[in-house]
Order: structure tokens, then C-alpha cells, then sequence
């Protein structure tokens, strides 16, 4: 592991025989990052209120304030072009995004944690180590992790930090060691080991931080793919610009949710029309507010676009549900489960789906477009109106459905298709109007037991293969549910017959019993 501290100029430097300095002001570390260690994050656990003070939304850095959109500022000037128009900063008349080499970085949004070594994830770190504001860590597998001392005063911009370090100018610094830069001897560059007054003027390279990232990463030539432009609308980016491959492109984009590995949410093997000028897919549900990248076929840093914000503010509204269809779906259905299908707009994006305050898995809902949703309805936990909501970056909105009582019914939750999986145990679901009594019986046969005037079954063979599982009474939610553990004693390969005699509150209990529905399964293992 390699530190690179910045201390203040009063200090000695001590890095040693770390850096291999070349001809010029500029000096190098000996390592760079790869294509996949283009990624970088923000734990905002910065104590100060000045790292975060500015919450004023910029269109050029959406969806993130106060030290996170700092910290992106200072990465994204080390860009091989403008970053978007270059806005953002004051302190830079020419535009953030300066350094003219194949490097692009890529923001992934917040972290929850400091991040391993190689996690490329910026955060405060609690106390001082004399006048050392930050300090770089090298990881083993090509990453690093910027920690901020805490004893300083970060202040997040955009404007002239009074009293304080300026986070926006110090990240400038440190993102460059961890480029894989070494320390400057021009006065006034950003990789200086010092400076003097806030740090507000590292926020822009110079010349010389050029020339040194140009020297490991390579100068940015004329067929690097540029991206001038995105949209999205109804759900599809299209970008547009130059360089892009007629087919095998990438786009890489921000994660919408904090966490995750840093990695960018990716759309592969994607074409370009126009000869290399646009691009368009639908966009994707994990992907959120930030940068979009493309990547053109190839490996290497001359094949990675610039960085382009992406916004979904000009164009996307919260999600609006116009109608659910069916309007009620019933409290258990045997052999699957009810589909809802909702319609209207902004579902393009859904990140999270709840029915009855509860998230449904995303293998269990499907998103075509912008207008519609279709969703597995799961079992609830009462009858009557139910809630669905349906939230995306931009907003949430919740629609109903009702859930109604069905007849008595069996439902045989089957590991496998047609299959019992008796090592993680047999689930039967029983269903009814709440109140029903229903008595489950078993049977190997698929042989009647007829009872005149007080049962008629399908299964037991006039009660000689019939084994009672269980009595039970339907609660107000309109099933129950019961998972028989048997221990691995059945036989594989026997199958097995299940009916309930149902007496219901409608009818005041009375005999004969109702005999529901047979719900057949085999033991698998």
C-alpha cells in the first residue's frame, strides 16, 4: 500500500523514492488506473456544515449537492474534455473538464462506507496528522481510497471558502495521485506539494497537471469517441456526438441508489447510427442521476468517451398510474399467482415496487417502457383495498386493488413444478371467507370417500388411505398458510393427493362438507 500525503508548505515533503520524476515540472508514481477502475464514489460523512452547504441543484451536476457534487467537480476536471459546457465553477472561466489524456472518469453516486482500498471511494477521516489535509491510499488491485482529515474545515464551494480548506481544490490534488501522479515543482500547479490562501485555485489544472497525466494515460486524439449531447424522453437516452462504433458500444451509467461496488450500470453490445453519431436505448431501472460514458469497441482509455451529465429533471415527472387492471384480484390462486398490470407514465427507471408496504422482487414484476408495469400479485396480509406503489428517482405514487375472499381452497406451494422438495419442508396454502373451517386431508389414492350427507372427497379411498393434516380456521386475511416437515420419510417418487372438507360461516357450518379443489404433488427428494 502507497500513501501520497499533501502537506502545508511550511512542512517537508517525505515521499522519498516513491516518485520517478521526468524532464519538467511534473512526477509520476509508476502506476495508472485501468479501464475498470474508472469509477468513483463519495462517503458524505464530512462533519463540517460548510462541507455541505451548498444545496443549490446544478444542471451540469444532477441530483447531488454539497460535498458529493464538490468532490465530482474535482474528479471530472481531470477529463479528457468539457464536462458537459464545462458550468459549475466560477473559479473556471474555461470549463470544468481539462486534462486531454484518455482518461475519463465515472461517477457512481454515494457510497455507505469508507470502501476498501481498491473501493476508489472518498471520505473524512476523524482527527490530524500535523499539517497533512489528505492523504491517497494505493490498493493491491489497481484502486485506491482518499481520506480528508477531519481537523481541517472543508468548505464544499462553489464560492471562495472563507476560513476554511476548500474540499472542491484539495480533491483536485488528491484524485491526480491517485491518477497515479507524484508531486509537481511548478509553483501554482494543482500536484504542487503546498499552496497558499483556501486551495480554491487547485480546483483547475494547469499546464504542467496536463502534461503529466498526458504522459501516463496518453494524449486524447481526434478518433476518441466525444459525446456533445443526451436526452431522454419516454424512457430512451439517445446521445449523441462522435467516434461511436456502428455496433458493440457501451454505455456506461450512475447507479440511481447509494452503495453497491462502484461498478457502472452498463447497457452492452449497443449500435450507433448517423455513422457514429448517435446512440439510443431504453433506460435501464438501475441507472439513475449522473454521467453517462460510451464506451466504443475496444480496451483502453482511447476508446472511453467523455463524461456527460445526465438528467432526467427536464424531461421526467413522477411516476402517475391512470388504472389497474383487474380492479380485484382474488386472495389465492392455485398453480401461480394473479397478474396486475398498471398503466400510465414515468415508470421508466422503477427502482422499487411495494404491495402492502412490502417490496416485490424485481424478478417478480416486469417494466415495458414508460406506461407499463406488470406485477405477480403476492399474498397480502388482509382483504379489501390493498396498495401498490411504484417509485422512480423522480417521485413515487400509490394505486390500489382489491383483494377478495375466495371459495375454500387448497394450494400446494411446490418447490418444483409438480415436484415436493420434502428436505425444505411441504407448504400448503388453505383459503376461504374468513371464518371457514377446513379440515386438509392426504391421500397416495386418487380414489373417492364418499360420506352421504356429511363429506364427499375426491381422494382416500373411502377413508382408507386418508391421513388428516390439520384443522383450520381462515383468518380475516382469507388464507393461511402451514410448511410440513417430514423429516426426508417419504418415499421419492410417491405422489401425493391433497383436498380439504371446508364447512363455511356462510352456510352456519352445516354438513354436508364442501370438498375443494385436489392439489397433486410428487416427492422429489
Amino acid at each position: 500500500m502507497r500513501y501520497h500525503h499533501w502537506l502545508m508548505p511550511a512542512l517537508a515533503l517525505g515521499l522519498g523514492g516513491l516518485l520517478v520524476v521526468p524532464i519538467g515540472g511534473y512526477s509520476l508514481g509508476g502506476s495508472s488506473l485501468g479501464l475498470a477502475q474508472r469509477d468513483f464514489r463519495v462517503f458524505n460523512n464530512f462533519s463540517d456544515l460548510s462541507a455541505n452547504d451548498n444545496q443549490t441543484t446544478d444542471s451540469s451536476f444532477p441530483g447531488y449537492q454539497g460535498a458529493v457534487m464538490a468532490i465530482w467537480k474535482a474528479s471530472v476536471e481531470w477529463s479528457s474534455g468539457l464536462h458537459g459546457d464545462g458550468s459549475g465553477d466560477p473559479h473556471q472561466p474555461f470549463g470544468i473538464g481539462s486534462g486531454g489524456a484518455n482518461f475519463d472518469p465515472s461517477f457512481q453516486g454515494e457510497a455507505t462506507d469508507i470502501g476498501t482500498l481498491d473501493g476508489n471511494v472518498h471520505s473524512e477521516i476523524q482527527g490530524s496528522s500535523g499539517g497533512i489535509y489528505a492523504f491517497a491510499e494505493s490498493g493491491l488491485t489497481g484502486g485506491w481510497r482518499i481520506r480528508y482529515y477531519s481537523a481541517w474545515t472543508w468548505d464544499d464551494g462553489p464560492g471562495t471558502a472563507i476560513g476554511g480548506v476548500d474540499l472542491q481544490g484539495v480533491a483536485t490534488h488528491e484524485y491526480g495521485h491517485a491518477l497515479g501522479l507524484g508531486h509537481s515543482s511548478v509553483a501554482g500547479a494543482t500536484m504542487a506539494a503546498g499552496f497558499l490562501g483556501s486551495g480554491v485555485d487547485l480546483r483547475s489544472i494547469e499546464p504542467d497537471d496536463q502534461a503529466g497525466i498526458q504522459a501516463i494515460y496518453g494524449l486524447a486524439g481526434a478518433a476518441k469517441p466525444r459525446i456533445s449531447g443526451s436526452n431522454i424522453s419516454a424512457g430512451n437516452l439517445t446521445i449523441t456526438g462522435s467516434g461511436f462504433s456502428i455496433g458493440g458500444n457501451e454505455v456506461w451509467l450512475t447507479q440511481a441508489t447509494a452503495g453497491g461496488t462502484g461498478d457502472p450500470v452498463k447497457v452492452t453490445g449497443v449500435a450507433a447510427t448517423g455513422g457514429g453519431t448517435s446512440i439510443s436505448i431504453p433506460m435501464p431501472a438501475a441507472a439513475g442521476e449522473g454521467d453517462v460514458l460510451v464506451l466504443a469497441a475496444g480496451t483502453s482509455g482511447s476508446s472511453l468517451s467523455n463524461p456527460w451529465p445526465t438528467s432526467f429533471a427536464s424531461t421526467a415527472t413522477a411516476p402517475v398510474v391512470t388504472s389497474v387492471i383487474p380492479t380485484s384480484v382474488p386472495a389465492l390462486v392455485v398453480d401461480g399467482a394473479a397478474s396486475v398490470t398498471l398503466t400510465g407514465s414515468g415508470f421508466a427507471g422503477l427502482t422499487t415496487l411495494k404491495v402492502d408496504g412490502i417490496d416485490v422482487p424485481s424478478t417478480e414484476y416486469q417494466v415495458a417502457g414508460d406506461t407499463l408495469v406488470t406485477l405477480a400479485m403476492p399474498a397480502v396480509s388482509k382483504l379489501g383495498s390493498i396498495a401498490i406503489e411504484v417509485a422512480t428517482p423522480f417521485g413515487s405514487t400509490t394505486a390500489s386493488v382489491i383483494v377478495t375472499a375466495v371459495a375454500p381452497t387448497v394450494e400446494l406451494e411446490n418447490s418444483a413444478p409438480g415436484f415436493l422438495i420434502q428436505s425444505q419442508g411441504i407448504g400448503v396454502q388453505v383459503a376461504g371467507a374468513p371464518g371457514d373451517v377446513l379440515f386438509l386431508g392426504a391421500s397416495p389414492d386418487l380414489v373417492p370417500t364418499i360420506l352421504p350427507g356429511i363429506v364427499d372427497l375426491a381422494i382416500g379411498s373411502g377413508y382408507t388411505s386418508m391421513y388428516v393434516l390439520g384443522t383450520y380456521v381462515i383468518p380475516a386475511k382469507g388464507w393461511h398458510g402451514v410448511v410440513f416437515v417430514t423429516g426426508g420419510g417419504l418415499p421419492i417418487g410417491l405422489t401425493v393427493h391433497l383436498q380439504a372438507a371446508a364447512f363455511t360461516a356462510a352456510s352456519g357450518y352445516t354438513f354436508p362438507g364442501i370438498g375443494t379443489n385436489v392439489q397433486t404433488g410428487t416427492v422429489l427428494f
